[in-house]
């Protein structure tokens, strides 16, 4: 929406005479009465002060439109007629009379037509004004409304002369008085324009409609010119919109963490499902991604990959379910027909997690067809070495290994912490990349010196409570005597 240009006072072009009608008719009588007494009063004098008749055509035309006009040539042509009967000095030719009389008439036509075309655009700006649906108004600089449109009064109840008595800002909400001058402020320095702008404005029976404005200054005339438009109800559907809006959002988001929560619970059973069938305490796959993801971290990787590293590497044995009992579970060394079998887990586990849109199925299906390749490419199932197994297989290689050899299995006892920690050390380069294992290690020396901070606290806390209990027993006798 644009500044609305500022509207004079206009006559009220239905009622006529006005005064300003009898002003115009009463000097143009004076007028014409002035030539016409010149004249008679000098016969002698030449005719070019007929020419002076224009001034009253003129006037009337630009009082009264076409019609004044051409009733006002008509009559300067009758003057001058009568002049030359009623003088036998002043004698016109035929063309004299032509020309003087084509020449109000022109000059009647052209002031008469200019006015009332000016009139009708005028009367049609001012319905336009009246029958707005818009807040149309001027303010001066100091903050006062000098004329609002009926718009007004059908929007906020008060009539024209209620809103213009006094400054506007006393009918802003006070939360929005503070912009609202800053803005006021801005835009009356005339560099630049007022537009979107949105306060409230105070209605008639008490309640506050939300207004949108836009506005611009004219520093020439010392006026603001401005139009608004009632938005309450915008308003309120955006406010209601948006509060849908993160109603669906929160609904969405708990959705989402319940499906997450559901896929990471299916996936943890999968996991479980391959180690249930040779680890008796069905907890090797959450340590392996446990123990994967801080391994990750060590090395530096992204929180994203982290996440992902802590759900996809407990799948790393999936494949097992495809493995026979007589296989995954003899005590006893395998043969080599059946540590081939044992050894087709890896490409089994990557075919069933294959094929997925899920990142996280992705990953596993990764680590469970890598994780059995070693750094000096004698592994299986592809005979990958050194950079081509992927990190992520590098990473679930130590953190499984390390974790078989501290628990039991069906073909060995558990090892020692230190013990495994050795060989782990002893395959770097070897069957270990040797910058997992560094990070490995890192990750064992801090876990060793928090278990005995860990310690130390428990050792000083319980040591002091048994200090304390001693001084109890101790005072406990004197106690009761001194209570009986």
């Amino acid at each position: 929406m644009h500044a609305v240009p500022h509207l004079p006072q206009l006559r009220n072009l239905r009622s006529w005479p006005m005064p300003a009608g009898r002003t115009t008719v009463l000097l143009s009588g004076v007028l014409f009465a002035c030539v016409s007494a010149l004249r008679m009063s000098d016969p002698s004098l030449s005719n070019g002060e007929g020419i002076l008749l224009v001034l009253p055509i003129g006037l009337l035309a630009l009082g009264f439109g076409l019609r004044g006009g051409l009733v006002a040539a008509v009559l300067g042509v009758a003057l001058v007629a009568g002049w030359d009967h009623m003088s036998n000095h002043v004698q016109l030719t035929p063309e004299g009379y032509l020309s003087r009389g084509v020449a109000f008439v022109a000059l009647a036509l052209l002031l008469g037509t200019f006015v009332d075309h000016r009139r009708k655009l005028e009367a049609e700006i001012v319905r336009y004004y009246e029958a707005s649906l818009d807040l149309l108004a001027t303010a001066d600089l100091n903050g006062r409304f000098t004329r609002v449109n009926p718009a007004w009064e059908r929007t906020l109840g008060y009539p024209p002369e209620v809103i213009c008595a006094g400054p506007f800002i006393e009918f802003v909400h006070p939360d929005d008085r503070e912009a609202t001058i800053a803005e006021t402020a801005d835009l009356a320095t005339g560099a630049r324009q007022t537009v979107g702008f949105r306060n409230r404005y105070r209605a008639a029976d008490g309640s506050y409609r939300w207004l949108e404005w836009s506005a611009s200054v004219s520093l020439a005339e010392g006026a603001i010119h401005a139009v608004a438009r009632d938005v309450t109800a915008q308003y309120e559907a955006e406010r209601q919109l948006a509060g849908n809006a993160k109603c669906l959002e929160a609904m969405i988001a708990e959705r989402t963490q319940e499906l997450d929560a559901a896929r990471a619970e299916t996936l943890k059973r999968l996991a479980i499902a391959a180690e249930y069938r040779d680890d008796e305490t069905y907890q090797h796959t959450e340590r392996v991604g446990a123990m994967a993801a801080e391994i990750g971290a060590r090395l530096g990787l992204p929180a994203g990959q982290i996440t992902l590293l802590r759900l996809a590497a407990p799948l790393h044995d999936v494949g097992k379910l495809a493995i026979p009992d007589r296989v995954l579970l003899k005590p006893g060394k395998l043969s080599a027909g059946e540590w081939e079998v044992m050894k087709t887990h890896a490409e089994l586990g990557s075919r069933l997690l294959s094929g997925s849109n899920s990142p996280v199925l992705q990953m596993a299906a990764v680590i469970a067809v890598t994780h059995h390749e070693r750094w000096d490419g004698t592994g299986y199932p592809k005979g990958l070495s050194a950079e081509a197994i992927p990190l992520v297989g590098r990473v679930v290689a130590v953190a499984d290994v390390f974790d078989a050899l501290t628990h039991v299995r069906p073909y060995k006892p558990a090892w020692t912490v230190e013990r495994a920690i050795q060989e782990i050390e002893r395959g770097a380069g070897g069957q270990f990349d040797p910058r997992v294992v560094a990070a490995f290690l890192t990750l064992r020396r801090e876990t060793l010196l928090s278990e005995e901070r860990h310690e130390r606290i428990e050792q000083a806390i319980f040591g002091h409570r048994d200090e304390l209990l001693g001084q109890i027993d101790r005072h406990a006798p004197r106690a009761q005597v001194a209570g009986g």
